[in-house]
């Protein structure tokens, strides 16, 4: 009929995407820590701690593991006096950026906005 939106047919796969993402990007530090790694990175543990407010070590070892087996970070051993580890964004990590952007954007114009009642 003239007027009513057009309807697609609904395939269950076309979620699959979406799912995988946010099981990463969804959970509490992961964006904070690509964020981190794509601005200030490579890093240290100890240098990621410190730019994450309130995130402890238990929790950033985890995320950074979880990280690592998802493709986004690697974790490289620096042979130094004393042995240090830092982590940087794989090629899959950094194609995260414009997402990170428009997360960014939208966050600007939409919750800033209510937030001021705007």
């Amino acid at each position: 009929m003239a007027g009513e939106p057009e309807t697609r047919d609904y395939h269950p796969c076309e979620h699959d995407g979406i799912r995988r993402a946010t099981a990463i990007l969804g959970r509490k530090w992961h964006p904070l820590l690509i964020t981190t790694l794509l601005t200030d990175g490579p890093l240290g543990f100890n240098e990621l701690k410190a730019r994450l407010d309130g995130i402890s070590d238990k929790v950033l070892s985890e995320c950074l593991d979880e990280l690592q087996e998802a493709g986004l970070v690697t974790r490289e051993v620096i042979d130094d006096k004393p042995v240090r580890v830092e982590y940087s964004l794989t090629a899959a990590g950094e194609a995260l950026q414009p997402v990170i952007d428009q997360l960014r954007e939208w966050s600007r114009e939409h919750l800033d906005a209510a937030e001021t009642g705007a």
